[in-house]
C-alpha cells in the first residue's frame, strides 16, 4: 500500500496501527477503530485492556456499561456500596428523572449485575465497578484538514488518557508551524510518511490519575471492552456524503475480514520494533 502520497484518510489506518508500538512503546495495545465517544468518533483507539477484569465480565454478560445515563448512575452508586438508595435519591444527583432511573437505569444495571432490589422502591450496589481499561489513547487521522482535525482532537481529549493528531507528512508544515497550540492544549501531534512511518512532533500531556472515576474515560472504556469482547474492531463506518470512503489499495483495517492479517502485522511489527 506503500505509494508515494496518501489518497484516503483511510489509507493511513493501517501504517499507524502497524506502528502502534513507536507512538506508544511499552504498552499492551489493541487497536479499534470509530469507537463512539462522549463528544465525536475518533479514527483510532489505542486500547491497554485490564484483562482481569475482562474475563470477569465475559463470565456474566451481559456487563458492559455502553450507555451514558447507565455509567452516570453506576459510578454515583459506586459511593454508596454499603447503603440503599432510591431512585429520588439518585435523581438529586444526575441530569436524569426518578422515573427514568427506576424504571429503565436501575434495571439495566441489575441486569449486568452491579445492582439488586432490596425492597419496594430501594436498590443496592452488590458489585463494584472496575475500569477495563489501564490506558485509552485516541487519534484523529487527516491527510491535510489540520485545523478541523486539532479542533476534533480537543473533544476526544475528554474521553482518553491521551489524545493524537496524525497527519499526512506532505501536508503537515501549517500544523508543524502552530506547534504551541497542541503543546497548550495537550494533545500530541505527528506526521505519517508513506515510507518512513510515524514521526513524533509533539508528545501529548497524560491526564493526571484521579482518585475517583472518569465518566467520559469509562464510558469509552466499555464501548471499547464490548466490541473487543465480540471479537469486532471497528464501529458503525459511517458514510460520507452517501459514500463509503474506504481504502483505495489494499484491505480496510476496519473490515472484520482485514482484521486478522492487521493484527499479523502487527505483531511483527511490534516484535521488530
Amino acid at each position: 500500500m506503500r505509494s508515494k502520497q496518501f489518497q484516503r484518510e483511510a489509507d493511513m489506518l493501517a501504517p499507524i496501527s502497524e506502528q502502534a508500538a513507536r507512538l506508544l512503546p511499552g504498552r499492551d495495545i489493541e487497536t479499534l477503530f470509530e469507537v463512539q465517544t462522549s463528544a465525536g468518533i475518533p479514527d483510532i483507539v489505542f486500547v491497554e485492556f485490564n484483562k482481569e477484569t475482562l474475563k470477569e465480565r465475559e463470565a456474566r454478560l451481559p456487563s458492559f456499561i455502553v450507555n451514558f445515563a447507565d455509567m452516570c448512575v453506576l459510578l454515583t452508586l459506586s459511593t454508596t456500596l454499603d447503603e440503599t438508595t432510591t431512585a429520588t435519591a439518585l435523581a438529586n444527583k444526575v441530569p436524569f428523572s426518578a422515573k427514568y432511573i427506576g424504571s429503565k437505569i436501575l434495571p439495566r444495571l441489575t441486569e449486568c449485575g452491579y445492582v439488586q432490589k432490596q425492597s419496594r422502591g430501594r436498590w443496592q450496589l452488590v458489585s463494584q465497578y472496575k475500569s477495563a481499561a489501564k490506558y485509552i489513547g485516541t487519534l484523529e487521522v487527516k491527510i491535510n484538514d489540520w485545523r478541523s482535525g486539532y479542533s476534533q482532537t480537543l473533544r476526544h481529549r475528554a474521553s482518553a488518557d491521551e489524545s493524537w493528531l496524525v497527519l499526512a507528512s506532505c501536508h503537515s508544515s501549517q500544523a508543524l508551524a502552530h506547534r504551541e497550540w497542541f503543546e497548550r492544549a495537550g494533545i500530541g501531534l505527528a506526521t505519517l510518511h508513506p515510507h518512513d512511518g510515524v514521526d513524533h512532533v509533539v508528545n501529548p500531556r497524560v491526564r493526571k490519575s484521579r482518585q475517583s472515576f472518569d465518566i467520559y474515560r469509562e464510558l469509552l472504556a466499555e464501548r471499547a471492552a464490548h466490541l473487543y469482547c465480540k471479537g469486532e474492531v471497528s464501529g458503525t463506518i459511517g458514510l460520507v456524503f452517501g459514500a463509503d470512503l474506504t481504502t483505495t489499495t489494499g484491505p480496510d483495517p476496519r473490515r472484520s475480514n482485514a482484521a486478522e492479517g492487521l493484527q499479523a502485522r502487527a505483531a511483527v511489527h511490534s516484535t521488530s520494533a
